[in-house]
């Protein structure tokens, strides 16, 4: 109602044209920011469906050292992205807002450079029970999934990050705890180190896979 929300140390503008932020996607977004925080380099990271801008900005804040492309197919949402993106100060120069389905919206020249990618994309099933608000409220486009389980875009997302990822980059996906299982095996089945993240209520909700890094030469030899 107040069409503001805090989402980690954001305050963000907020309404009919995005999701809601759940604390859910707080935890999404900090094992992106822990992961990208290892490194004594400028690093990478692709938000793909960014919606409000929630998880992209918190990575530009948190991460001083992050260039972020904020992605999403809504220019609708993208909208909103751009309104917070106005309110993040200096770490805004460090994002770039990018229209597009999926890594259609990323830039080529992104392939195989980046240290994170992340999504919290919609995974909801069109027979869940969903309270009127949010039925009412938020945009049904960034709230459902496709496919009789709700996963399709999971399932797109994991099948298509190898390529964009650097070597040791990381995959990081919100997801409904249904799914989780599903997504750990294709995530292993095409070369990831992977594992689920548990929610603050201890339901699995992230799958998080790491792309195995180059042997050094030491280690070849």
């Amino acid at each position: 109602m107040l069409g503001r929300w805090s989402f980690r140390t954001l305050e963000l503008l907020v309404d009919h044209r995005v999701l809601i932020p759940r604390p859910e996607t707080e935890m999404v977004a900090g094992l992106a920011i822990e992961h990208l925080r290892k490194y004594s380099r400028p690093v990478r990271c692709i938000d793909l469906g960014c919606g409000s801008g929630a998880i992209a900005l918190s990575i530009a804040t948190e991460v001083p050292s992050a260039a972020v492309w904020a992605c999403d197919v809504s220019a609708e949402a993208l909208a909103v992205t751009r309104a917070n993106l106005a309110g993040l100060g200096r770490a805004a120069i460090r994002v770039t807002v990018c229209e597009g389905s999926w890594f259609l919206a990323v830039p080529e020249e992104l392939r195989g450079t980046c240290d994170v990618v992340i999504s919290n994309p919609p995974y909801v099933t069109r027979t869940e029970p969903l309270s009127d608000d949010v039925k009412n409220w938020e945009p049904h486009l960034a709230l459902f999934g496709e496919g009789e389980f709700g996963d399709s875009f999971v399932n797109h997302l994991v099948d298509e990050a190898d390529s964009w990822l650097a070597p040791g980059g990381l995959l990081v996906i919100e997801m409904a705890p249904s799914q989780t299982a599903a997504a750990l095996e294709r995530a292993e089945a095409r070369g990831f180190v992977a594992r689920i993240e548990r929610d603050f209520a201890e339901k699995p909700r992230a799958l998080v896979a790491l792309k195995p890094a180059l042997p050094s030469a030491s280690a070849s030899a």
